[in-house]
């Protein structure tokens, strides 16, 4: 009597014997719902990066070391620009993955910097409408946190069909990474020799408190902001704008300690140019969503 066939493995069962094709495209089509497996894990870690360094800014900012905390939130930034790219190149993006985004953001963009300009201006020029000081910089602060959750539960809700080659109203880590350079700059050109003892240091602490609400406003708003990705266009002329990039850090390397003058001018320069191109890029955003809308198959 022979005996009798061997039944087959739980691991084959399972699908493991499958051709490594099936396998990987198993891995990379699984439900877009809560993430599972090591690869959701990869974006995911640079976001609680970000947030990780964002609480380590408030410790800094509550033990007086603004410069460092700024450094931080900067670091933060820099996570959060990673976590998206690397999500699509993996196929591994999510919703849970955009909730966990938009919470760590609120921390690192929305909180940490109003804290920190809270801590430098609540005491700073007692005689600018005396006794309303610290009432005016808690204010302006706490419209500046509550603002960047109004921009982040926007986002959520356009995600994927509004905000495509522009951002509806200025993304909140870009108005936290203002609000840092100015920091930053204003410590660094305050202690040049020629400028320490003149008016001008007194205007620029107090323009910090109009900034704050222009920001706060331009969140909110429906300004298009062109995404970085797009304005240096990589894909369409990798050549030149490698040559930009290499041509920028030879620059910062040379002027290292006029680092915190780039950074400012950037941001100055991003925002003052997507406000005066407001109204073009306007019209290019809906152009864009009524070409889409045409090519949609109809129901």
């Amino acid at each position: 009597m022979t005996p009798p066939p061997v039944a087959r493995s739980r691991s084959l069962a399972r699908g493991r014997g499958r051709s490594p094709e099936a396998s990987s495209k198993r891995r990379f089509l699984r439900d877009p719902g809560f993430p599972e497996g090591s690869l959701y894990l990869l974006p995911n870690l640079f976001t609680a990066t970000s947030l990780f360094l964002a609480l380590f800014a408030l410790v800094k900012i509550a033990e007086g070391q603004f410069v460092m905390a700024c450094w931080l939130i900067l670091g933060a930034a820099i996570c959060d620009a990673i976590d998206g790219p690397v999500a699509r190149l993996t196929h591994t993006s999510s919703s849970f993955g955009v909730q966990f985004d938009s919470l760590a953001d609120l921390v690192a963009f929305g909180v940490a910097p109003a804290f920190l300009m809270y801590q430098n201006l609540r005491g700073f020029d007692p005689t600018m409408l005396p006794g309303y000081a610290p009432r005016l910089a808690l204010g302006a602060c706490a419209l500046f946190a509550i603002f960047s959750a109004v921009r982040l539960a926007r986002f959520n809700i356009q995600a994927g069909t509004v905000e495509r080659r522009f951002f509806q109203g200025l993304p909140t880590p870009g108005a936290a990474g203002t609000v840092v350079a100015a920091y930053l700059f204003i410590e660094w050109f305050t202690k040049l020799p020629f400028v320490a003892e003149y008016e001008i240091t007194r205007i620029l602490h107090r323009s910090v408190l109009l900034l704050m609400l222009a920001l706060s406003v331009l969140m909110v708003s429906e300004i298009p902001f062109p995404k970085l990705k797009n304005l240096i266009a990589l894909s369409r002329k990798p050549f030149n704008s490698l040559i930009i990039v290499m041509f920028t850090a030879c620059l910062l390397i040379v002027f290292q300690d006029a680092l915190p003058l780039f950074l400012f001018g950037g941001f100055v320069v991003y925002l003052a140019g997507s406000v005066l191109m407001a109204r073009r890029n306007l019209r290019a955003m809906r152009l864009a969503a009524s070409l889409e809308a045409e090519q949609s198959p109809v129901e």
